[in-house]
């Protein structure tokens, strides 16, 4: 370990080849805070150019390389721009992969409280004058209030915290909450977690890993740590982390590494590596990968 808990990348690349020497194996990350540095709105995030080329590679070597993110599947999938790769968009709630789209039931049926809430809340802004400042997303499935760029962070978040928890009493909805957001979903329990599990099963996944930043990453590695400690898969939970990293994203992942510049990294010697040993084994031959890292076919 080096400092502050971070993992050195050819370590952490390391034990991702060690978990996707299981196959089918999956890559998944989040997007803003892990392959695309947090903008001061959702509108100017880009991904990284070279963590975009590296997926692009990564497509051709893992069975599964994909998205798991808060952003809508299509905005998701319109940032990354990669043909092959799966989208798992709004936290779960709906999932894009090789053209086709499917929601979750409970998104479709909060469409109509979400954008209401929305607008309930937005109202309510303008009366406590918030100003200018405040973002409002509407992802049909669900919906975020954005306070990082608001003149005052702190006051903002205080009196959206009274106005979304009472948005979302009103029209039958949860709260939860992230790097400076306040977001309105369904009440049933939809997240990155219980996305990763069904992939897992309905793709039959025997090694996955999953980079994340913020609390709602966090979901998916509970989710892999309870899989891998049922024997289901292989796991690795990677904690891309920042200044205003959240306490817990420390706590419950399995390795951690400094930024979305280290995540470019660390995709771009993973497809150097994996490509490397597919030439060696061949498409559909099991790679095998001691403790220390040293690759064996």
């Amino acid at each position: 370990m080096s400092q502050a808990g971070l993992t050195e990348i050819d370590k952490v690349v390391d034990r991702c080849l060690e978990v996707l020497s299981f196959r089918p194996g999956a890559l998944l990350s989040d997007i803003d805070g892990t392959i695309s540095e947090i903008a001061a709105t959702p509108g100017e995030a880009t991904v990284h150019r070279v963590a975009r080329q590296a997926l692009v590679r990564l497509t051709k070597v893992v069975e599964v390389v994909g998205i798991v993110t808060g952003r809508a599947a299509v905005a998701g999938e319109g940032m990354v721009a990669i043909p092959d790769i799966l989208c798992i968009g709004n936290h779960g709630l709906e999932r894009r992969r090789a053209g086709t789209g499917w929601e979750h039931p409970a998104g479709v049926a909060a469409v109509t409280g979400i954008a209401a809430a929305l607008d309930a809340i937005s109202a309510g802004a303008d009366r406590a004058g918030l100003g200018e400042g405040i973002i409002f997303e509407n992802k049909r499935l669900t919906g975020t209030v954005h306070y990082r760029v608001a003149a005052d962070p702190e006051v903002a978040k205080a009196t959206l915290a009274r106005l979304v928890h009472a948005a979302a009493e009103r029209h039958g909805l949860r709260v939860t909450e992230g790097r400076f957001i306040f977001e309105l979903r369904p009440m049933a329990i939809i997240n990155k977690g219980t996305a990763i599990r069904d992939l897992i099963v309905e793709d039959g996944l025997r090694g996955v890993v999953f980079i994340g930043d913020d609390v709602t990453d966090v979901d998916g590695f509970e989710a892999l740590r309870a899989a891998r400690q049922s024997g289901q898969v292989a796991a690795l939970a990677i904690g891309v982390v920042a200044a205003e990293t959240p306490r817990v994203v420390y706590e419950q992942s399995d390795v951690r590494i400094d930024g979305v510049s280290a995540t470019a990294s660390l995709l771009g010697t993973l497809a150097d590596r994996l490509e490397a040993l597919r030439r060696e084994v061949g498409e559909d031959g099991d790679i095998a990968i001691n403790r220390d890292g040293d690759e064996r076919t």
